[in-house]
């Protein structure tokens, strides 16, 4: 039985009203374990890191007019390694990476390069390290990329082609009374090596491979051995979705402090700063405070997706209703649009019958009727001919007698007189008196006058159509008249047959047009009755769903989270929020002051008042004025930041707790408006906080100056005017 598992169940009793309440210390044990939640705290001893021996060496490849070129022989860019062309290819070697020159612009033409070997081995020393350099860009960076790569095993951000030329990497560390070497070989940035632990007896010293890694897996090879030598636990934390669980990267990186990376106070990743500062001040149930709050979350996070699950569900529901009615509303708003009459399917087949019968007889009477107008036609063609036949024969006659009775006084043709006595002498000479040709006796008895020579049959018709001219009646000329009349009486019977079978068709048309209206309106009832029965199953369809869905109750929300292991979760969180509360608070008032006299140490005299709290927020006096982290300046952050983490150091190792092993690393501190006295105040008072307590502290400043007055030869390297670092 855990003592946490004991004032758990106390909790929950008291919950309970002092009733009763069915639960014992051992399931609330097995409870805790099964959410991953431990049952003990652990007693956080800080164990020392120290970075004893560096080493790095590789290939410089420069321009030939580049200084450190000289010497040394040239090659081609088309005869270096592949992995590296394109890097010498599109950059200066004049270029500054970390440290070897001013920016250049891009040198996209190929050509010869310098080969320049070079290594760099350095050991560090307990206490302030120092590297400096009289210009920027000197190569400080390198050799804080360097311990940290070999550290965490993660390449840092190094310049291209200072990443491609660094070879081989060695450094020593010291962990507790523990000595491990971290050796690799790097192709631009991708290290395999091996890991190997050194042991000295007498003076033999003996090696162990302790792991080995190539590329991605270097810095999981790192975190599983430094994570439990420096007794270093994970921390678990709950994001919007699901539980993480943070561990050497966060460690690793809370060792550093960047001028450009100041929030938050305690390490470098803004979710966990609290559980950082809660790790390094080292009570003995922080780790199982932060297990129990990323349990409980992990509840509630369930918890909510089931209410959102349930309420996504009901609204598809109510969804579907609605959608239901509207959909029985359009239903019945279709049928209720039909007629309600049903057909008479006999009358409509009757109606049917009629309509072919009639369409086939109005068809007949059209090509009858087409034909009788034909005839029609043609008798009035007949009758039109025949009167103009007889109205030929009557101007004949007319001109007959106009002409035969003419006594012409002059030649027609040659202007010649006839005179009275030839025109008296035709009867007895029987000569014309115009032409003076023989003339016709038997016809000029007749009064025609006409010539002997004409023929006989028209010599009858000329006397026959002048006789008429002796006062005799036109009507009595039977023969044409018949004729005429015959010719009109059948244009008028052809006529009356034309109309009377217009009539008739006109008259079986109507009839055939009604029988076909009335198939047509028992054709659109027929249709409407099978669209009616079709609605009518629609319908029923609907109202069932509809029924189906008005009975049904909204989805009921199911809890996915056992009530009694969130009961339990929620009071263990109660418990231990109290007793990390008890065992920090009293921490926190120490390590506040120490902050305040760090930060005034470090030149910030105008601060005062420091506050850290559990939340791992700080509160202080900024000339008397109250003020908080976040409002302070760039500068005045940095010195609060480095001053937090030397507490931190210091509260450990005066203590003997808390889990920071004692290594910092401080990366241009001046470039946040620090002027090089505030810089000599803060090297000085890291000096003096060093030799107070064990720890190892790494300063990388342009300002050299205070690095050369201030450290020993063996703590500092320091490349003075325009001289590179390596």
């Amino acid at each position: 039985m855990s003592a946490l598992g004991k004032e758990v169940v106390e909790v929950l009793a008291r919950r309970r009203a002092g009733g009763p309440l069915s639960i014992t210390v051992d399931e609330v044990d097995k409870i805790l374990s099964g959410l991953g939640v431990p049952l003990g705290g652990t007693k956080a001893v800080p164990v020392p890191l120290r970075a004893t021996r560096m080493y790095f060496s590789g290939t410089k490849w420069l321009k030939p007019d580049h200084p450190d070129a000289h010497g040394h022989a040239l090659v081609d860019v088309a005869d270096l390694p592949e992995w590296i062309r394109p890097v010498v290819d599109k950059r200066s070697a004049g270029a500054v990476s970390a440290g070897h020159g001013e920016a250049s612009e891009v040198d996209e033409q190929a050509g010869p390069r310098a080969r320049v070997p070079f290594h760099f081995e350095w050991s560090p020393q307990p206490g302030v390290n120092g590297i400096g350099s009289g210009r920027n860009l000197r190569g400080k960076s390198t050799l804080l990329n360097v311990l940290m790569w070999s550290l965490t095993g993660r390449c840092p951000q190094f310049q291209n082609d200072v990443r491609s030329w660094i070879e081989h990497v060695e450094v020593d560390w010291k962990v507790g009374v523990e000595r491990l070497r971290v050796e690799f070989d790097a192709v631009d940035g991708v290290a395999a090596g091996q890991v190997i632990r050194i042991m000295e007896a007498d003076s033999d010293a003996r090696s162990t491979v302790l792991g080995q890694f190539d590329g991605a897996d270097f810095e999981g090879v790192m975190g599983s051995l430094m994570m439990t030598r420096l007794r270093l636990e994970n921390i678990p934390v709950w994001t919007d979705t699901a539980a993480r669980v943070h561990a050497w990267p966060a460690y690793s990186s809370s060792f550093v402090v960047r001028a450009n990376q100041l929030d938050p106070i305690v390490g470098n990743e803004q979710t966990i700063g609290l559980r950082m500062m809660q790790m390094f001040i080292g009570t003995d149930w922080a780790p199982v405070q932060a297990a129990a709050m990323t349990a409980r979350r992990g509840m509630d996070t369930a918890r909510d997706a089931a209410k959102d699950k349930a309420q996504a569900a009901g609204e598809a529901v109510e969804a579907s209703r609605r959608a239901a009615e509207k959909q029985v509303q359009d239903v019945r708003t279709k049928i209720g649009k039909l007629p309600a009459e049903t057909p008479d399917m006999q009358l409509v087949l009757d109606a049917a019958t009629r309509a072919s019968d009639l369409a086939r007889e109005v068809h007949k009477l059209e090509a009858k009727l087409i034909a009788q107008t034909s005839l029609a036609g043609t008798a009035r063609q007949q009758l039109k001919a025949v009167k103009a036949r007889v109205h030929t024969s009557y101007e004949d006659a007319l001109a007959a007698r106009f002409f035969h009775h003419m006594r012409p006084s002059v030649c027609p043709r040659c202007a010649a007189q006839v005179t009275p006595e030839r025109q008296a002498a035709e009867p007895d000479k029987h000569e014309c008196s115009v032409c003076t040709s023989e003339l016709n006796l038997k016809a000029l008895q007749s009064d025609v006058i006409v010539a002997a020579s004409v023929p006989d049959e028209l010599v009858a018709g000329l006397v026959a159509r002048t006789s008429g001219s002796d006062g005799e009646d036109p009507d009595a000329e039977e023969g044409p008249l018949d004729e005429v009349e015959a010719a009109q009486a059948a244009v008028a019977a052809a006529e009356a047959a034309v109309a009377e079978l217009t009539a008739e068709i006109a008259t079986l048309t109507t009839e055939r047009d009604e029988a076909a209206a009335r198939v047509e309106v028992g054709s659109a009832l027929l249709s409407a009755a099978s669209e009616r029965r079709v609605l009518e199953l629609d319908l029923a369809r609907a109202e069932g769903a509809l029924g189906a869905l008005t009975r049904s109750s909204d989805p009921a929300t199911v809890d996915p989270v056992d009530p009694v292991h969130l009961a339990v979760v929620e009071a263990a969180e109660q418990v231990l929020k109290k007793w990390v509360k008890n065992d920090q608070d009293p921490m926190l008032v120490q390590i506040s002051a120490d902050i305040e006299r760090l930060t005034q140490s470090f030149g910030a005299d105008n601060l005062s008042g420091f506050a850290l709290s559990g939340g791992a927020n700080m509160t202080l006096r900024e000339n008397g004025v109250k003020q908080t982290y976040s409002g302070l300046t760039a500068g005045e952050k940095l010195r609060v930041k480095i001053a937090t983490a030397i507490a931190l150091i210091q509260h450990g190792y005066v203590e003997g707790i808390g889990r920071h092993p004692g290594f910092l690393v401080l990366d241009s501190p001046s470039a946040e408006e620090m002027p090089e006295e505030d810089l000599a105040t803060m090297v000085r008072a890291l000096r003096d906080v060093a030799g107070e307590a064990e720890m190892q502290i790494f300063v990388a400043t342009r300002n050299a100056a205070p690095l050369v007055d201030l450290l020993p030869q063996a703590n500092r390297v320091v490349a003075e005017g325009n001289a590179y670092v390596w």
